[in-house]
């Protein structure tokens, strides 16, 4: 039988199949789609037995929840810092921690087991995690994602123009565009090393140290060397962790 993880994102549903533990399908819908459920149903490929969820959006969460329960028969069991996930949670606060960090984390304990990791999440928001060996998610950090970049020098400014998220050809521009696409994509890379430079020597010293790259424009910076694993999917996995630990 087949088990349903969907991560609720500002911008995208971001949703998974697994027959077992074998991620057999992901995909993307809009955040705002109609039809949500029935539209997972339809993309599913077939009946679930249960379902899984993480959401950054909570006032889309109920909504999302009664959907799946219609189009399925049952409603998702829901992914908080207080559910029986297995991790620590190092934050002062452990409620203010996104689920969607939280699920990642899950995600890389499940695939790289026993490793320290830092976790870079590359969606709407950008978010740097680190999470020891044993367990302890110990925070991070979170930045503008990539595509906001963009977004917010052409609405504060009266000139510029907004360009769309790429690799530049080469870091000098000689345009406006060419200007904001290399400090976009070649800033961003630049403040996620430093990022990960500094949580790598705060977190763990001189221990090693695996740096997983996910989320939506993470491909798209994997030719910086900002990452030793690319993982896409590593949210759906976690997802698919947390579905295990409750049984």
């Amino acid at each position: 039988m087949r088990t349903l993880v969907l991560s609720v994102g500002n911008t995208t549903i971001f949703c998974g199949v697994f027959a077992g533990d074998r991620l057999v399908r992901s995909f993307r819908l809009p955040a705002a789609a109609r039809g949500l459920g029935r539209a997972v149903a339809a993309r599913a490929g077939g009946p679930a037995a249960g379902a899984f969820l993480c959401s950054v959006v909570p006032s889309l969460t109920p909504a999302v929840a009664r959907e799946l329960k219609r189009a399925i028969g049952r409603g998702p069991e829901i992914l908080t810092a207080a559910s029986p996930h297995g991790l620590e949670i190092g934050y002062r606060r452990p409620g203010q921690l996104g689920t969607d960090r939280l699920a990642a984390a899950l995600g890389a304990r499940r695939r790289f087991a026993g490793r320290n990791v830092i976790v870079v999440d590359c969606g709407t928001a950008t978010t740097v995690t680190a999470l020891g060996r044993g367990g302890r998610l110990l925070g991070g950090a979170i930045l503008p994602g990539l595509a906001l970049w963009p977004e917010m020098l052409a609405a504060r400014t009266a000139k510029l123009p907004r360009v769309p998220v790429r690799r530049p050809a080469a870091a000098v521009g000689r345009s406006p565009p060419e200007g904001i696409a290399s400090g976009v994509y070649f800033g961003h890379a630049g403040a996620i090393r430093e990022l990960v430079r500094r949580i790598r020597a705060e977190a763990f010293g001189r221990e090693p140290v695996l740096v997983v790259g996910t989320g939506g424009h993470a491909p798209l910076l994997a030719k910086e060397g900002l990452f030793a694993v690319l993982e896409p999917n590593l949210i759906l996995y976690g997802l698919r962790a947390f579905g295990s630990v409750l049984g």
